[in-house]
């Protein structure tokens, strides 16, 4: 496969990776073109020359990848040269490194009309998502055509044990009553974002009963509710906009958000 065309299969995958090519060589270098494919985990596919340069562009790539910015790096191949590397070449590289950042896999939980509203949003973004419900009559190819599955069964919980969440999910739990069915099965998973569409007098009363049956507080402390960016929203549209809003703003940060306190 030609790295161009493993680089359009990772994007259609979703993944998260960097490409480092060559864009200016001068003098005498080990490569004047090339590219390389790099991931998180410092492996590559490709070359933009090998040795030492090779070496310094894979440790920039990743820390490129961790702060999820694309840069542009020079060396000078010149041991004897202030600021150059240990080589002997003696020419320099300019090298762009273009970051590939996996968008937000969308877990909609519960298929009314704000998962809905927060599909379309999801087809205009372009982000993956799948709808998970336990109404058959709601969780429908007709309603979500551009879904990436539809999870249905009577029990919510085994529909979301379906679903093989992982830490690239997005999780917006907004069910007709099983809130906190839902809730306590996406906590056994390494989600990236768990919120619930709530009042705060209704995630009080579900965390005390989920405590109850054994979820630790630390794991409730990772939940977004009441869900949702606070730009005053009112209809359905404006807290689906709220909603993405705020896992838009989770999917960039360094660190996750900080989990809006409730008022007892």
């Amino acid at each position: 496969m030609l790295l161009m065309e493993k680089v359009a299969m990772l994007t259609r995958q979703n993944e998260t990776f960097a490409l480092a090519m060559i864009i200016e060589s001068k003098g005498s270098t080990p490569r004047h073109v090339g590219k390389m494919i790099v991931y998180r985990d410092g492996t590559i596919e490709g070359t933009v020359g090998g040795g030492l340069a090779e070496f310094y562009i894979i440790e920039e790539s990743v820390k490129a990848i961790q702060n999820g910015q694309s840069k542009i790096i020079e060396y000078k191949l010149n041991k004897q040269a202030k600021d150059g590397i240990h080589m002997n070449c003696g020419g320099t590289l300019r090298v762009f490194i273009e970051i590939y950042k996996s968008r937000p896999e969308l877990v909609l939980v519960g298929a009314g009309h704000l998962s809905y509203a927060m599909a379309k949003l999801a087809d205009f973004l372009e982000y993956p998502y799948c709808i998970v419900d336990d109404r058959v009559s709601y969780c429908t190819k007709e309603r979500f055509p551009h879904a990436t599955n539809l999870f249905v069964n009577e029990d919510i919980g085994k529909a979301l044990l379906s679903a093989d969440l992982n830490e690239k999910s997005y999780a917006a739990i907004a069910t007709k009553d099983r809130d906190d069915v839902a809730l306590k099965t996406i906590l056994q998973f390494p989600c990236a974002y768990v919120g619930m569409v709530a009042s705060k007098r209704k995630v009080i009363s579900i965390f005390e009963k989920l405590k109850s049956e054994g979820v630790m507080q630390e794991q409730l402390e990772q939940v977004h509710s009441p869900i949702g960016l606070e730009i005053g929203s009112e209809t359905t549209e404006e807290i689906a906009i709220s909603i993405i809003g705020e896992i838009i703003k989770a999917s960039r940060e360094k660190k996750p958000l900080k989990v809006k306190q409730l008022d007892r």
